[in-house]
């Protein structure tokens, strides 16, 4: 069976003065005639004013920081939801 693994960024909420963006695993493996979906947080993107805090959840893939800069645009897409 296939699978793809990447990681993706999930919806902002905001917790008081701070904007906290999920770094998500998603998983999907293929069969025939199904597919299976797993999202698991592996990150928490924290943007507190101008100050930006990546803190890395247990599981986490060793490569996650440096994955998180390529997602730079889903995250400032984000950031503004937050904001607004």
């Amino acid at each position: 069976m296939p699978e793809k693994t990447r990681l993706v960024v999930g919806g902002a909420r905001r917790a008081g003065g701070r904007c906290i963006i999920p770094i998500i695993r998603a998983l999907a493996v293929y069969g025939e005639e199904t597919a299976a979906v797993s999202l698991t947080p592996v990150a928490l993107l924290v943007a507190e004013g101008e100050n930006e805090y990546l803190t890395l959840l247990p599981g986490a893939p060793p490569e996650t920081r440096d994955i998180a800069e390529t997602l730079r645009d889903e995250i400032e897409r984000e950031k503004k939801k937050c904001a607004g």
